[in-house]
């Protein structure tokens, strides 16, 4: 007999939960049978939704619940084949669509191979049907916000694992963007914020998106051009993800987004200058305190590449700003110390700047570092006081800032894109003075990976 013949009667939501574990707990013989319990469990959650699963916290325990049975351990990809094909492509019904696009996301969040096997099944004469799908009902802001959240999610996993084939990647149109751009105006004042942080996660993977596809405009950027002056939520909550995520994907695009505003002379005031003051901050914090992992030699490289054109295109080359803690962490990043190597890509961007901003924008001249020109040396990657100095005539030439000979996150392992950054304090050596003085020369302050993780809003 369904479920729907069925007059249910819960005391409490512990015994709507028994009854949907006792779904699972039927017995099946074959891929079929698997098939028809899934069914029923996604219309069971269906009918009693509005009753028991009304948040996104609902939603994950339910399909985590699925996730986490045998039954889909045993038939993983025929029952992700059938929830994809019968249940979220043919559905136009947001009560539907919540649950089982909520299984999709999570299920590809807990594992990125299964959302690269998502994607892939989802394509069909080189087109993706689920991300068309989703484009389409995140326009018609198709089932509220909480739906929206969920689609906005899945856009963004979806297109952090796959490269966009041509066809998919022409809906993303300027007017589309315009859109994308007006939600997260519109959403500044909701109290649930993260629908907002959504629409902007997937705005920066359109991103990369354009990045990645030669010969392609960058609408985002060209979007950005556009609506100066009218992106403030964008841009301030764009500073604020980037000061607090812990998820170093999200992380190097917003990095990668500032690197094309900076570059873009159209853009080189699209920030307030106190939004720059932050933004420098942040970047001293994270490139003293960020460790040795794979994921956080990326990252410090990224805020290299940024803080180059930030310190040398945008206001802060007439409004300078914490000058000398600068040019103190720079000379860090590039002195040999007992506990560490130096990598060469990191030198080469370090000296970069020093040459281009501290001695051609500051006007200072570039000091030794232990005892040797930074201007005519690449410091190798010896240890301790015995370290040498090469020469290196070349090195400015070569140490181009261009993101786009960097590794993108799409090409990385799932593993690190789901990784989260640990921030390891890593002091600066002694030899650049044990107890720095600030800019003015007079107060001590502390190492950046001594000092409290800043949290400044700015007010524009």
């Amino acid at each position: 007999m369904e479920d729907d013949a069925i007059d249910y009667y819960f005391d409490d939501i512990e015994t709507f939960h028994a009854e949907l574990k006792d779904i699972l707990h039927q017995p099946y013989h074959n891929c079929q049978d698997a098939e028809r319990l899934i069914s029923r469990y996604i219309r069971f959650i269906m009918r009693f939704q509005h009753e028991f699963v009304q948040t996104t916290s609902d939603l994950a325990l339910v399909a985590y619940a699925l996730l986490d049975s045998s039954l889909y351990l045993e038939y993983s990809t025929n029952l992700l084949t059938h929830i994809l094909c019968h249940h979220a492509l043919s559905s136009s019904n947001p009560d539907e669509l919540v649950v089982v696009y909520s299984i999709l996301l999570l299920a590809g969040k807990e594992d990125a191979r299964w959302m690269e096997y998502i994607v892939s099944e989802a394509k069909h004469n080189k087109q993706n049907r689920l991300f068309r799908k989703l484009l389409h009902e995140i326009h018609d802001s198709l089932g509220g916000e909480k739906l929206m959240g969920i689609m906005t999610n899945l856009g963004f996993e979806m297109c952090k694992v796959s490269k966009l084939r041509k066809n998919d990647l022409a809906l993303i149109t300027v007017n589309y963007l315009d859109y994308l751009f007006n939600l997260v105006e519109n959403t500044r004042g909701d109290n649930e914020e993260t629908l907002n942080y959504n629409v902007i996660q997937l705005l920066l993977v359109f991103n990369e998106q354009f990045m990645m596809t030669p010969n392609s405009d960058n609408l985002v950027l060209t979007e950005l051009t556009h609506r100066i002056g009218t992106t403030n939520t964008f841009s301030a909550n764009l500073i604020f993800m980037l000061n607090r995520s812990d998820d170093a994907c999200v992380q190097l695009l917003i990095l990668k987004l500032l690197y094309g505003v900076f570059t873009l002379p159209a853009l080189h005031e699209y920030f307030y200058t106190n939004d720059l003051y932050v933004l420098v901050d942040i970047a001293l914090r994270e490139l003293c305190n960020l460790g040795d992992e794979r994921e956080s030699e990326a990252l410090r490289d990224a805020y290299l590449r940024v803080l180059r054109p930030m310190l040398i295109n945008t206001q802060l080359r007439l409004n300078p700003y914490k000058q000398n803690e600068i040019y103190r962490t720079l000379c860090s990043l590039i002195t040999p110390c007992m506990h560490k190597s130096i990598d060469a890509t990191t030198k080469k961007l370090v000296q970069r700047i020093l040459e281009e901003w501290w001695e051609d924008v500051c006007k200072q001249p570039i000091a030794p570092v232990l005892g040797v020109h930074v201007k005519q040396a690449v410091i190798g990657s010896g240890q301790g006081q015995h370290a040498v100095m090469k020469a290196s005539a070349s090195s400015r030439s070569s140490s181009t800032s261009s993101f786009s000979s960097s590794p993108s996150p799409l090409s990385a392992s799932p593993s690190f894109l789901s990784a989260s950054i640990s921030a390891i304090p890593n002091t600066p050596p002694d030899s650049l003075s044990p107890y720095p003085t600030s800019d003015d020369g007079k107060s001590p302050v502390l190492p950046l990976s001594q000092s409290p993780k800043p949290y400044i809003h700015p007010t524009h």
